[in-house]
């Protein structure tokens, strides 16, 4: 084997090495891993082969990264669905797994954190003007990523 053909090798399992522990730190998607290559010095063809490698190890899995992707977003920082589809689809997740990860999650908890953002937001607002709280509150619920549809008809049961 020529020096060179030996280095790109060497450099290849080095990168594959430093994508496995990006991986293992937490999930990750496939254009993140791409990106993180990319960062490395990695060439398109080279990144491609990791990628399948990684994949085939269980290292990258789109739809496990979706799955808890959204569950954490929804759980922790209370995402609606709105947003956490916009968020995966900035990722370049395949729609079919995004609509798989959104099913993942619980409609009651979900119409629950809904419920819960918007009682929190009433208490907090200080004006006496109830279409001005009704509209705040609407627009921060939607901000936050739910369905508007589902926003106004959860506000407006608020009693105010």
């Amino acid at each position: 084997m020529s020096a060179r053909k030996d280095n790109r090798h060497i450099k290849r399992e080095v990168l594959a090495e430093k994508a496995r522990q990006y991986c293992a730190y937490r999930e990750r998607c496939t254009h993140e891993v791409e990106e993180k290559l990319k960062a490395l010095g990695a060439d398109r063809a080279t990144a491609g082969a990791l990628i399948t490698r990684l994949q085939t190890e269980g290292f990258i899995d789109n739809k496990r990264f979706a799955t808890v992707f959204a569950r954490g977003k929804f759980q922790n920082n209370r995402w609606g669905k709105v947003k956490i589809r916009a968020a995966l689809l900035a990722r370049r997740i395949p729609g079919h797994i995004i609509k798989e990860a959104l099913e993942a999650l619980d409609d009651s908890d979900y119409m629950e954190s809904l419920q819960t953002l918007v009682e929190k937001k009433i208490n907090e607002l200080k004006t006496k003007n109830k279409e001005n709280i009704r509209g705040k509150t609407a627009a921060y619920c939607i901000q936050k990523g739910y369905e508007p549809a589902l926003v106004y008809e959860t506000v407006n049961n608020e009693a105010l």
